[in-house]
């Protein structure tokens, strides 16, 4: 903050001393006269209707009026622009003892320079231009350094028309240009300050901005990184669970009654199942997408990828929660009955079978190829041949 202190006081030390400094400009009283031949009457008229330019010595002219003869040039900026003086012929307007004549041309069309310079060059000592015709009574400042002492000075569009209607008739008009009021406005060095302060203000909350939306995407991309990690771990945790191909007939199931719990399908003969560590049982393609989203049982909401050891603290102890049903002689899964006995230390009647042979090739593949999609997408788990299903023990007793 210090450095932008320091900027601060810089911008208020242009001010001298900090008080402020000035910007005048002085309004134009204009005089016209002219006679009107039909009645012979002379026709007075004085308004304070224009303003001197930025670069125009602050003097007083008197001089004809004249005019761009084209009317296609009215602004004045051909550098072949002839003007018409009613009373003087061309050649007398540009004499070296000539009287003085004042310009008379529109705003637009190049810049207020360009007008000066082609109006002096035809002998003009002053250069009147007015205002468009949508300003009505109003002027503008006008910037044009470099014009000598010329005077330029602008004014009202409806006083420009005043002045047009008797040259057109060819009727002379002479003009009086002189000083007219002083105009003075303030600017503090308090307002310059202000207004720095103010723009540095806006800045700061720009770059403060900016920061926190990098910051946002960065912990985004961060996240999106961590999650495709803990899927690909996901992954091979469910790949690990236990497989087995549904048979008619088969002791602890019944095809024709029971349905999986995620799906609502009954069990088919040569259905691929998984049996989960709860012995909760579900289609393979049912229930490995859920584990990849939810990682829990869908019965029992047991925490099957903790439950198999994975990101697991090494202080704590793996405790598989165990389903009340399985505290009396069968465990009931939805509408599934497996069939238990009391005196035998196993959980299931169901075969126990396992995928860390059967799919290992499979497996090695997707590890090598970084492969991030679901299980239930992989090949080579979509039709798992008889013989790949091999028994991990014997859960019987002979």
């Amino acid at each position: 903050m210090p450095g932008w202190w320091s900027v601060c006081l810089a911008l208020a030390a242009l001010c001298p001393g900090c008080s402020g400094h000035s910007l005048e400009w002085f309004t134009a009283v204009l005089r016209t006269e002219y006679t009107d031949p039909f009645t012979n009457m002379t026709v007075l008229n004085t308004t304070e209707s224009g303003t001197y330019g930025d670069h125009s010595p602050k003097e007083s002219v008197r001089g004809w009026v004249g005019y761009p003869r084209d009317p296609e040039l009215l602004e004045g900026c051909h550098p072949d622009t002839q003007f018409t003086v009613p009373g003087m012929s061309p050649a007398a307007l540009e004499a070296e003892d000539a009287h003085p004549w004042i310009a008379l041309v529109a705003r637009g069309g190049c810049t207020f320079k360009e007008k000066v310079f082609i109006a002096a060059r035809r002998k003009a000592s002053a250069v009147v231009i007015y205002n468009d015709v949508k300003s009505g009574d109003a002027t503008v400042p006008m910037s044009h350094l470099g014009t000598g002492s010329t005077v330029v000075i602008m004014v009202w569009y409806t006083k420009a028309m005043e002045i047009l209607e008797p040259l057109r008739r060819d009727i002379p008009v002479k003009m009086d240009i002189s000083v007219g009021t002083r105009h003075v406005q303030e600017i503090s060095g308090q307002s310059v300050v202000f207004v720095a302060i103010a723009f540095i203000t806006m800045m700061i909350i720009s770059l403060a901005w900016l920061i926190f939306y990098y910051v946002q995407r960065f912990l985004y991309t961060g996240a999106q990184y961590g999650n495709q990690a803990n899927r690909k771990e996901t992954k091979k945790a469910i790949s690990q669970l236990q497989l087995h191909r549904v048979k008619r007939g088969e002791k602890g199931i019944d095809i024709d009654a029971e349905n999986c719990a995620v799906c609502i399908e009954n069990y088919k003969p040569k259905d691929v199942v998984r049996i989960l560590p709860c012995n909760h049982i579900f289609h393979r393609l049912c229930i490995d997408p859920w584990l990849l989203e939810h990682r829990t049982c869908p019965m029992c909401k047991l925490d099957v990828i903790k439950a198999l050891g994975y990101w697991v603290d090494p202080e704590e102890t793996l405790d598989i929660p165990v389903p009340e049903s399985m505290a009396g002689s069968s465990l009931s899964v939805g509408t599934l009955s497996v069939a238990q006995e009391d005196n035998r230390s196993e959980t299931n009647n169901l075969p126990s079978y396992s995928t860390d042979d059967s799919l290992s090739q499979c497996n090695s593949a997707k590890e090598d190829a970084g492969e991030t999609t679901a299980l239930l997408d992989d090949p080579c788990n979509e039709d798992i041949p008889e013989e790949q299903l091999q028994t991990s023990g014997s859960h019987s007793s002979h």
